[in-house]
């Protein structure tokens, strides 16, 4: 007796939900992408440099190439400059991202937004937020009362300021090339005993 041959169905597959959640989850994750990349902040220097307390230039012979402290001056050096949003989406600058225990530990820095010089009467703030383009003068000052004095002809120097940034409710670093960096060299000049309250450590 001949047996009948197993009948076989076709038809459709079970729909599997995991399948189009997959894809959601792929297209979102090309799409933040895309906006990161297209978004991300871009941190520029705005071009304005300024001299402050204890600072002089250092000039090659044709232009000023640096900011310069000799041993130490005063108890905080000051400069201002000036920094710009070059990206495409606003964020906030909310100061220096340092690392404790460093020679610059003690830089500080507060904001005034845009770069006109008019409202010298305005209170510097400890962040500003900058739309796409926008700029704002960075006043900062280091504390020179605690450092240790440096022999007579050592040099140290500041070419780049690590700026913490605020975007979308994230926090990076964004650094940022100084266009004058400020060198700070040795004197043989005696210099005062630092302050109680400094540290020894």
């Amino acid at each position: 007796m001949r047996e009948k041959a197993a009948a076989t169905t076709t038809g459709t597959q079970p729909w599997q939900p995991w399948r189009g959640l997959a894809v959601l989850v792929a297209a979102a994750l090309v799409l933040l992408a895309a906006v990161v990349w297209w978004g991300h902040p871009r941190l520029g220097a705005g071009g304005l440099v300024g001299l402050g307390n204890g600072m002089t230039w250092a000039n090659d012979g044709v232009m000023d190439t640096r900011m310069l402290v000799r041993g130490r001056p005063v108890d905080t050096v000051t400069a201002t400059f000036s920094i710009r949003n070059d990206g495409r989406l606003p964020f906030t600058v909310r100061g220096l991202d340092l690392a404790d225990g460093t020679w610059f530990d003690r830089q500080q820095v507060t904001f005034l937004p845009g770069l006109d010089a008019e409202d010298g009467n305005a209170t510097p703030a400890r962040e500003v937020t900058l739309s796409a383009g926008d700029a704002a003068r960075v006043f900062w000052s280091l504390d020179m009362a605690c450092q240790a004095a440096m022999p007579e002809g050592g040099t140290r120097e500041i070419t780049t300021l690590p700026f913490e940034v605020s975007w979308w409710g994230f926090t990076t670093t964004r650094e940022l090339a100084l266009n004058r960096p400020i060198t700070f060299v040795g004197d043989d000049i005696g210099r005062p005993p630092a302050p109680s309250g400094c540290r020894t450590d």
